[in-house]
């Protein structure tokens, strides 16, 4: 009987995990910002979650810098804005962690979030907030048409610069980026290539079962249910290609161990450095195994 591996839960081992991981931790995604008659920039957003990273990636998409857009506010006064650079880059940071979109008090300053769920509001469904946002359901954009009219108060009135990116930027693609299932595969190959943490989980149980519990967590859609499995494949696929990537939390763990007075109680002691180099060979590629080899001639 083949090895199981739970993957994406809150506990990554337990049968009965109630909450999905990718909506509880935070992953790295690249976003783009076009810039009208200009060079496409890039900038990595640490999104609060991967529902977040899907969410805007699919739907959102990228900010256009020089556009013009003009927003009736809540006091029914017409204002314009044009979206600059640093509008742009502050509202890609509001998907991040403690972001308007990240943080149930924040959301509600410009949306009441009991309009959102009448649940609990905590990190397991705080994906929520992105999906409601992002939607394409028609009602979605009454809800972004008022989160942009309060925006557009909260800057006439204190200067926020938040609110103003808000007001600059929360506005739909023209159409969804993907399918469901080809952006899922797109975000999931995002999501493991930018993450060193989680791409080395995905490295050390290659060739085992994959299992997801989506079932348990309401927050997850029926339709991304019913791509459970499709995912699995997808990740199952990622770990064949994925490489072992460096990690500063793990160098740096590395690096105390082999400290003559801080590591002289641990395992790794007893072996030299080039015996390890030797014995992590075979989980680098040529180009990383330069790296590490140079990070630590030049910290020890």
């Amino acid at each position: 009987m083949a090895e199981i591996t739970m993957i994406d839960n809150h506990t990554n081992n337990a049968d009965n995990t109630e909450m999905e991981l990718s909506d509880l931790y935070g992953c790295k995604v690249p976003m783009q910002m076009k810039i009208v008659n200009g060079v496409q920039k890039s900038k990595k957003v640490d999104f609060a979650s991967l529902e977040h990273a899907w969410c805007m990636r699919r739907m959102m998409r990228n900010p256009h810098v020089g556009t013009s857009r003009s927003i009736m506010t809540v006091s029914n006064m017409q204002q314009e804005f044009v979206t600059t650079q640093e509008d742009a880059l502050c509202f890609l940071a509001q998907f991040e962690e403690e972001g308007v979109f990240a943080s149930w008090s924040k959301i509600n300053e410009y949306y009441a979030v009991g309009q959102i769920t009448l649940g609990d509001k905590g990190l397991h469904n705080i994906g929520l907030i992105a999906r409601f946002v992002c939607s394409n359901n028609p009602q979605a954009e009454k809800i972004r048409e008022q989160i942009r009219g309060v925006a557009a108060d909260r800057w006439k009135s204190q200067g926020d610069k938040i609110a103003r990116s808000i007001a600059c930027c929360l506005w739909r693609g023209s159409a969804n980026l993907s399918s469901y299932k080809s952006g899922l595969a797109v975000v999931a190959r995002s999501k493991y290539d930018n993450n060193p943490e989680i791409c080395n989980i995905l490295c050390m149980v290659r060739g085992r079962d994959l299992l997801t519990t989506f079932v348990p967590c309401r927050m997850v859609t029926n339709t991304r249910k019913k791509t459970a499995n499709m995912y699995m494949r997808t990740l199952q696929g990622l770990s064949i290609s994925l490489k072992w990537q460096l990690h500063p939390v793990l160098l740096m763990a590395l690096l105390m161990a082999f400290h003559r007075r801080l590591g002289r109680h641990s395992m790794l002691a007893n072996i030299n450095m080039d015996t390890f180099l030797l014995i992590t060979r075979s989980l680098l590629d040529a180009r990383q195994e330069r790296k590490m080899v140079a990070f630590f001639k030049k910290a020890v």
